[in-house]
């Protein structure tokens, strides 16, 4: 009797009539119709993997293991051999696929060339996304991981005895059935008991620092590919990313130690108790509302910042004539804050008017280098609004104030709204002129040299992604792709409001190259990633560069960012 275990699935031979990455033979067809014998023997060779593929099925053998002596013995890539060890042709995974997917998200049906070209990547063919491999480990009943021939690189831990390594296929007895999943708790244990600690060991945990965001989304998908069939997947995965973006926020809603707010209730209650240790705390919260809006966007920031006004405001009435322009200071800070979160809301009324609130108030502090804030601040909101010459004119009054402080924070950033706003009206000279004076005056700050809070968001990558912003604006896509390049380099992503803005400059510089594929991407990418953040502006931004793929309206591209625009924003509602 023939042994699944003493002997290779199918002998000896090593055909190469199904090899990824080479091309095949064509089945030849005769002047008579017929299909030649080569055509036969090569249906004969499938057939029989098939056959011996179902013979192991029957002793126990799980399908990574019967695709492993395939890959193996065949010379085939994971996709080919767990393709064979199902018996299906190209073809018919092409129709699985249809029968199985076809409702999601109003997609094309899909045919057996697109297998095909997964199936030779990377020598050729097409690059499968991480929703294809997830549909195809459906359909073949295994892990994503499985269909990618990469090398672990990891190493074993001695001390962690939990999850010992699986034993080589030549020592699997027949008969013994192996888990799909190599990780045995979430086998084992249901899955609304499996905890984050046994998804990510201790391994993967130690990995999670140097892993950028692409490995961290294949380790999630990998993890959501072992929930239950029924389970939506997508609507798991959008809470997901709710709850992380929550727990990003988490310290900003417990920033008050019960003393803290012991001192403030007395202060509020008895001016006269006003101490620096008080405006401290206030300044703290002050820095903590800016995070939570870059995080979890203008709405929900603008009532904490609207609260934060009011007790302040308190705060000045009845602060000490020593105290007075640091509380001033605080208060400006607030108006500054709230206008800023109306003009991500849109309103940008209000926001001219929380912004002269914060101006005049920072000039009554005797503030300068908030008063410069405040003035680029409302440079900016100008130059969105579509006036750019009045933009103009507060960044030279910026820049003005930013010389006689001879802060070159101030002077890079003042330099930094007078190009965007340059760049606005075309005027190429004066933008590259003041792009050069920021990058010098950035270039002077000193590393070490202590900076006002509102300061926290502006660095290199800030001025290259400026950089970039300027030169699509002047029809110079190679520099706009060079300079946001260097900024994502160097990006703080935590910072979701500058993060979206600046990967919508990549997603326009490519359109101007032409990568429809790219661009589009990117831009699905900006919408799930603000699916919290509900900026106006953000929503604007991703709308002006879909505007610019109207060329392409009937591209397959184009036609599916709209699909993915859709469902992200119907999630909002």
């Amino acid at each position: 009797m023939w042994s699944a275990r003493a002997q290779p699935l199918l002998g000896n031979r090593r055909p190469s009539l199904v090899r990824a990455g080479r091309r095949t033979m064509t089945p030849r067809v005769t002047m008579s119709g017929k299909v030649s014998g080569m055509a036969r023997a090569h249906r004969s060779r499938k057939a029989e993997i098939a056959a011996r593929s179902r013979e192991l099925r029957r002793q126990g053998w799980s399908w990574r293991q019967i695709a492993a002596q395939i890959a193996q013995q065949e010379r085939v890539n994971a996709r080919v051999a767990f393709r064979l060890a199902h018996g299906l042709s190209q073809q018919a995974v092409a129709d699985r696929w249809n029968e199985l997917f076809l409702g999601e998200d109003g997609e094309k049906p899909l045919t057996g060339k697109q297998i095909s070209y997964w199936e030779t990547w990377p020598q050729s063919g097409r690059e499968p996304s991480l929703t294809a491999l997830d549909r195809l480990a459906r359909i073949y009943q295994c892990d994503v991981k499985d269909l990618l021939d990469s090398t672990d690189y990891g190493q074993p831990n001695p001390a962690d005895q939990s999850c010992p390594a699986p034993a080589p296929l030549s020592a699997v007895a027949p008969g013994h059935p192996i888990a799909v999943s190599d990780n045995p708790t979430l086998v084992r244990e249901p899955w609304h008991q499996v905890t984050a600690t046994k998804i990510l060991s201790p391994s993967l945990m130690d990995q999670l620092p140097e892993m950028d965001l692409l490995q961290l989304s294949q380790v999630i998908l990998m993890w959501a590919h072992q929930l239950p069939p029924g389970l939506s997947r997508r609507a798991l995965l959008s809470k997901l990313s709710t709850a992380f973006a929550l727990a990003a926020a988490a310290p900003i809603f417990d920033i008050s130690d019960p003393d803290e707010q012991r001192r403030v209730a007395l202060v509020l209650e008895d001016s006269s108790q006003l101490d620096a240790a008080t405006l401290a705390h206030a300044e703290k919260i002050v820095l903590c509302c800016r995070h939570q809006g870059d995080v979890l966007g203008p709405r929900i920031a603008l009532q904490t910042a609207l609260g934060q006004h009011q007790v302040v405001q308190r705060l000045v009435d009845g602060a000490p004539d020593h105290l007075k322009p640091r509380a001033l200071s605080i208060y400006a800070e607030l108006s500054q804050l709230i206008g800023w979160q109306l003009f991500n809301l849109g309103d940008y009324r209000g926001a001219q008017y929380y912004y002269e609130d914060a101006c005049t108030a920072a000039h009554d502090a005797e503030n300068e280098d908030l008063v410069i804030y405040v003035l680029c601040a409302m440079s900016h909101l100008a130059t969105w609004q579509g006036k750019p010459r009045v933009g103009i004119d507060h960044a030279i009054a910026a820049q003005s104030w930013a010389e006689q402080a001879g802060n070159p924070r101030a002077q890079s950033y003042a330099a930094d709204v007078a190009a965007r706003a340059y760049a606005a009206t075309n005027q190429a000279d004066k933008c590259h002129a003041a792009l050069d004076r920021e990058y010098a005056a950035l270039k002077a700050i000193q590393a070490d040299e202590p900076a006002p809070s509102w300061w926290y968001f502006y660095d290199e990558s800030f001025y290259w992604a400026t950089v970039s912003g300027c030169a699509l604006k002047l029809g110079q896509p190679d520099l706009a792709l060079e300079a946001v390049t260097k900024s994502l380099g160097i990006f703080d992503p935590s910072n979701l409001h500058n993060y979206a803005f600046t990967l919508l400059f990549r997603g326009e510089a490519y359109i101007q190259h032409g990568e429809l594929t790219e661009a589009t991407r990117i831009i699905g990418d900006v919408a799930s990633l603000t699916t919290v953040n509900t900026a106006q502006r953000i929503d604007q931004r991703i709308d002006e560069v879909r505007g610019l793929l109207a060329p392409w309206e009937k591209t397959r591209p184009v036609q599916e960012l709209d699909e993915r625009l859709a469902v992200y924003r119907s999630g909002r509602r």
